[in-house]
């Protein structure tokens, strides 16, 4: 079956306090440790989950954490290893890289290597925000990395921007979006700041030392940057994310798209694209103790039920620019959930939604409150 291969490589030089994706700052000798630790577990899950080896590969997304701290050699060693599942040189292959972590040199020899996808996570071109945020680059270096990865080769650079910083105004967000738009990205992913429970930011929240902005405020960011990017040419495909003709995530549309995906390493996640979902141990030392041990590092595996499949159908494709279509709808699902879907669809504030006899699609306003959206049409289908 077609399939797309995630590699969790969980190293970062710093933990920012927002962030509450499984890392760890590494120790001497952890970037080589955590690579063949990689490689063990991908050639013993594809013997064990013989669905996901026999391909065709889609897309590689390298992940973390920081990959781009690993050296180029050990990336292409996970690379080839990947080629056990398909062709990994006629697929997008992402890295996600920080500003300042990437030589000309070692960009280069990672396009050598077979990625051509670089995702940039430079989040802000403000002092203030990076620091505020705990970032360890600098606007300039975010500037360089772009120059350098371009004259390395690299035709298809995403970047990442976050917004809703406390203190945050319109005027300093104007000139993120300013910033990013002079480096001329071929995507761009956009972030509204959350406060997750068991981060330092969600502490300080709680503690009162973070003032959120004000929800109306940031709604008010959140279509800026849709209208000043769709004015210059990227399409706002996604409820996250824009890019020019030709640049949309492939790796990306696989989770949207319901399509299976194999995730490896630490604290990784697995869809068999029907119902089974599992994921590896979220700790480094069990996740070691067992992949040595010739063991499964999946820690918990479970089958969605006909409610939560269904749920996530719909969720998914509302991320979507496409939304749901009305024949896909009624061929999935039944007639009778797709006219309880449209009815509910309808009751929706105008201008939260656009929906005709064939399609059901959320407007920018309504993919900013996607979540309540949700609640009110999960209550009613």
């Amino acid at each position: 079956m077609p399939v797309a291969v995630y590699l969790h490589l969980p190293f970062c030089r710093r933990l920012c306090p927002f962030c509450d994706f499984f890392k760890k700052v590494p120790r001497q000798g952890d970037l080589a440790k955590i690579s063949k630790l990689l490689l063990s577990e991908l050639s013993a899950t594809l013997v064990r989950e013989r669905s996901f080896a026999s391909g065709p590969l889609i897309s590689v997304y390298f992940g973390g954490g920081t990959p781009s701290l690993h050296p180029p050699e050990q990336i292409e060693r996970l690379l080839n290893a990947v080629s056990q599942v398909g062709d990994v040189h006629s697929v997008e292959v992402t890295l996600e890289a920080n500003p300042g972590t990437l030589s000309f040199d070692a960009l280069s020899q990672l396009r050598q290597a077979g990625i051509n996808r670089l995702s940039l996570g430079c989040q802000s071109f403000s002092d203030r925000k990076l620091h505020l945020l705990y970032r360890d680059h600098t606007a300039n270096e975010t500037r360089e990395t772009v120059k350098n990865a371009r004259m390395a080769g690299f035709t298809n650079i995403s970047m990442d921007l976050i917004f809703g910083l406390p203190g945050e105004s319109e005027d300093e967000w104007r000139n993120d979006i300013d910033m990013l738009l002079a480096c001329k990205p071929d995507h761009v992913s956009l972030y509204n700041l959350e406060y997750h429970e068991k981060t330092p930011y969600g502490r300080w929240l709680t503690q009162g030392v973070l003032e959120p902005l004000a929800e109306d405020f940031e709604a008010e960011l959140y279509l800026l940057t849709h209208d000043t990017l769709e004015r210059e040419g990227y399409e706002h495909y996604e409820v996250s994310n824009f890019a020019r003709d030709g640049f949309r995530s492939v790796h990306n549309q696989v989770y949207w798209e319901g399509k299976p995906y194999l995730g490896i390493g630490p604290s990784a996640h697995s869809f068999d694209g029907v119902a089974r979902r599992f994921a590896n141990v979220a700790d480094l030392h069990d996740y070691e103790r067992r992949v040595t041990a010739g063991e499964s590092p999946v820690e918990r595996e479970w089958l969605n039920s006909e409610r939560e499949q269904w749920e996530e159908w719909i969720s998914v494709r509302l991320r979507r620019k496409e939304g749901i279509d009305w024949a896909d709808c009624h061929d999935t699902w039944g007639g009778m959930r797709a006219r309880g879907l449209w009815a509910a669809a309808t009751a929706l504030p105008v201008h939260l939604r656009e929906v005709t006899e064939s399609v059901f699609r959320l407007s920018p306003e309504g993919w900013f409150v996607e979540n309540e959206v949700l609640v009110n049409l999960y209550e009613k289908v």
